[in-house]
């Protein structure tokens, strides 16, 4: 596949290695929300999860779910957290220990920070 960002093809394999590990772990957390019947409730806090959030008030979304802005808040605090978790696991699957998952992740966000 070419590279269409005239990057590096490390710099390139990189970014597609996070934006994978991205994608499966929002997989991952999409399943456990269909799986406990809250679908509705990810698809309306998604958004600040993936970088979409500005378009979509918090309002809105507790209209939709008919949650308070205060219990929207904490559901995306928690849905991040979960996010972050399921990250650690899928770098998990390539490192030995702790310390090397720590290490993956500061390099997981470096790498999607140059984007």
């Amino acid at each position: 596949m070419a590279d269409p960002t005239g990057w590096p093809p490390d710099s390139y394999f990189d970014r597609e290695w996070a934006l994978t590990v991205m994608q499966r772990s929002l997989e991952a957390l999409h399943k456990e929300f269909a799986a406990d019947g809250r679908e509705e409730e990810f698809a309306a806090l998604k958004p600040w999860l993936v970088g979409e959030a500005p378009a979509l008030p918090q309002a809105e979304a507790a209209a939709k779910l008919g949650l308070t802005e205060g219990a929207v808040k904490v559901a995306i605090h928690r849905l991040r957290k979960r996010f972050r978790d399921l990250v650690r696991c899928e770098l998990a699957q390539t490192v030995e220990d702790d310390a090397g998952v720590e290490a993956e992740l500061k390099y997981f966000v470096e790498v999607l920070a140059a984007q």
